[in-house]
């Protein structure tokens, strides 16, 4: 039987050091809908694996921010860094003459890579809870003046500098939609590894109730009765065999239920808030962002003041929605 669920969206705090690779596993294993094996000792060994693989979006959902002087050697360093790596925040520090620069754990892995500059792969490597990000090298020679750590995730540093991590219960619709986003990072629920009629997913599909459909209506109805009979087809092929994951898919439609893992800093959460929340976006859309954008007033209200008061009034109404 088809199981019906309700949108709805969460908020994943990074606030120490110490948690960022429990942050990284959880977010990753949302793919693959593995959350069930984690355990106090799981996180360094799922990373190791996704490092192997090469996988490394799971890795973005993980920011640090550091401090450095502003000097003409490490102006060249960071030009050299910015031409060839993705995902970095650099801004003045007038007042102290230094330099507020951001990124995620992925963006720090490729500069070592594509550039040689060692630093922060030195942080890495002298910290216990990022050494499982550490990259091997017999260099010691640092590129960057007075580089330091000064915070993960969130500073006082502005919108550019200030990171968060949304869960998303939606449909896929919403995810097609939302990571049209460039500048953010994703992790979501993989119907290619995912397969539906095993038990560890409830012998069954579960679809999104349409926020745009009023149940009880004649249309409701249809819709509801088109997906009982995509149901029943995906377990019939699903007990022929050989038959896998990633051809089940083809059957899934836009409906069906997303955990989607979206990381950004406050600047583009804005930006984003700004299109996805306004009257001409898909209802199923603005339903997720306004979930999303009252989550992060009640966090942090100086900071998304602005937003929640233009939206307040359609918060309001798709919170209804979804509790009635």
């Amino acid at each position: 039987m088809v199981k019906l669920v309700k949108a709805s969206a969460d908020l994943y705090q990074l606030t120490d050091i110490d948690m960022i690779t429990r942050h990284v596993e959880k977010c990753g294993r949302t793919c693959y809908k593995s959350e069930s094996n984690i355990t106090p000792q799981s996180a360094d060994k799922f990373i190791a694996g996704i490092l192997k693989s090469g996988h490394e979006s799971v890795i973005e959902h993980a920011h640090l921010i550091f401090e450095l002087s502003q000097t003409k050697q490490n102006d060249a360093a960071l030009l050299n860094c910015l031409q060839v790596v993705q995902g970095l925040n650099v801004t003045q520090n007038t007042q102290h003459n230094t330099l507020i620069v951001s990124g995620n754990m992925r963006t720090f892995r490729d500069i070592f890579r594509r550039t040689g500059i060692i630093d922060f792969n030195l942080i890495f490597q002298e910290n216990e809870s990022l050494s499982i990000f550490a990259q091997e090298t017999n260099n010691t020679l640092t590129t960057f003046e007075n580089l330091k750590l000064i915070d993960i995730q969130n500073s006082k540093h502005g919108d550019k500098h200030n990171y968060i991590t949304a869960h998303i219960v939606c449909d896929i619709s919403l995810y097609k939609d939302i990571t049209r986003h460039r500048l953010c990072s994703f992790s979501i629920e993989s119907t290619r590894y995912c397969n539906y009629s095993k038990d560890r997913f409830g012998n069954e599909l579960v679809m999104l109730q349409p926020v745009n459909i009023k149940e009880g209506t004649p249309e409701f109805n249809l819709w509801f009765s088109c997906m009982k009979q995509i149901e029943q087809n995906y377990m019939a092929m699903a007990a022929l065999p050989d038959v896998k994951a990633d051809q089940l898919r083809m059957m899934l439609p836009h409906s069906t239920k997303a955990d989607v893992i979206m990381t950004c800093s406050f600047e583009e959460w804005k930006h984003i808030f700004s299109l996805r929340c306004a009257k001409q976006a898909h209802p199923s859309v603005r339903q997720g962002m306004l979930q999303v954008l009252n989550l992060l007033y009640q966090a942090y209200p100086a900071s998304f003041k602005n937003e929640y008061n233009q939206f307040k009034e359609d918060i309001d109404l798709f919170k209804k929605l979804t509790e009635s």
